[in-house]
């Protein structure tokens, strides 16, 4: 208990210090060029139509095809402009849910006699159906962002949209696809070394905050934001744990350090959470004459290494080794998760010894 009262002030302390320091700054607005957008309407079915000519069969028993949306813009390193095709397999005959077997994305140039451009890329994403549609294409295969420690839905992806933006996020004048499906996933397309290139692809936990990008540093080449609700049983606000992607020239990856390093305020939020949480398991020790979930995980309860799982991340990040190894050290050596557990050891086997 002792410990656990010098930790609560310890927290204080350094809320206290930090609070004249945060800073918010707004992010800044993507700059698009010369871009067209058209949206074809769920009750006409028959705007669109065109596109379907692309695929050798028609769509498997229970699901047709519905265009949803197109755009035409300049994508690759050629003058002319490229059509950009979002085309789902919907299941049902009415039309008017938003349930879907199979995502699909035709990017297409060099317009033929009748007016219809010629297929030049075909990538398939987000699936739902293990029907065979019959269409060679490029699948997007979905990863989960770092430290979440579970898997998505395998199932999960009826009843939500789809759609996708024309951006340059590589900063190299040519614009760039960022696909997104509902809250739960995105994915940028950029043309790379002569071809169009799956450049990230992640899954997000956060609703309608799982995804994001911004230019933080202001250099014209935008990194992107991936929001993690942290599960925590309790009646308090949950924080939420955002991975940020940087671009290395050739693919989006992880680079937490760009965001945490200087981020006061993430820091301030997370330590007042913390602080709160252990006043309020303080104050239920009146009652009790153990921590809450004490008589299953002992006085280093679940919901405490959560806390410091990543609040030793962020201090990882921000290049504050010591405190770092202070929280990670004890995720390590009395925590009861192994995903906590196995990811704080390899961290702590980087830092340098204290």
């Amino acid at each position: 208990m002792k410990k656990h009262s010098q930790s609560c002030l310890w927290v204080i302390s350094i809320w206290l210090m930090l609070s004249g320091w945060a800073v918010s700054a707004a992010p800044p607005t993507a700059e698009t060029s010369d871009v067209e957008y058209q949206r074809y309407p769920r009750w006409n079915f028959s705007e669109g139509r065109e596109y379907h000519r692309f695929f050798p069969t028609p769509a498997p028993k229970g699901h047709f095809y519905n265009t949803w949306m197109k755009a035409t813009a300049n994508i690759d390193n050629t003058p002319e402009k490229e059509t950009i095709v979002l085309i789902l397999a919907e299941t049902g005959t009415s039309g008017d849910t938003d349930d879907w077997g199979q995502a699909f994305l035709l990017i297409a140039d060099e317009t033929g006699a009748d007016g219809i451009p010629n297929k030049n890329d075909f990538f398939t994403f987000f699936e739902t159906s293990k029907d065979d549609f019959g269409v060679p294409t490029k699948a997007i295969e979905l990863h989960s962002p770092a430290f979440t420690f579970r898997e998505p839905p395998k199932d999960g992806h009826g009843h939500r949209g789809a759609s996708f933006e024309v951006v340059d996020l590589t900063g190299d004048g040519t614009l760039d696809l960022w696909v997104k499906f509902a809250g739960n996933a995105v994915a940028v397309i950029s043309f790379q070394k002569g071809e169009f290139r799956v450049v990230f692809s992640r899954y997000g936990y956060h609703g309608e905050l799982a995804k994001g990008y911004v230019d933080l540093d202001n250099d014209g080449i935008y990194e992107i934001k991936i929001h993690h609700g942290i599960y925590l049983d309790t009646t308090l606000e949950r924080p939420t744990w955002i991975n940020c992607y940087a671009w290395d020239g050739i693919a989006y990856v992880l680079n937490n350090a760009k965001f945490y390093a200087d981020n006061d305020e993430f820091l301030i939020r997370l330590l007042r959470l913390y602080n709160g949480h252990l006043l309020y398991e303080r104050s239920r020790l009146k009652w009790r004459d153990k921590l809450i979930q004490g008589e299953k995980y002992g006085a280093f309860d679940i919901y405490i290494e959560t806390y410091e799982f990543y609040i030793g991340l962020t201090f990882y990040y921000r290049g504050e080794a010591g405190l770092a190894q202070m929280y990670l050290q004890r995720v390590a050596g009395q925590g009861k998760n192994k995903n906590y557990i196995q990811a704080a050891e390899a961290i702590l086997k980087k830092l340098p010894r204290q």
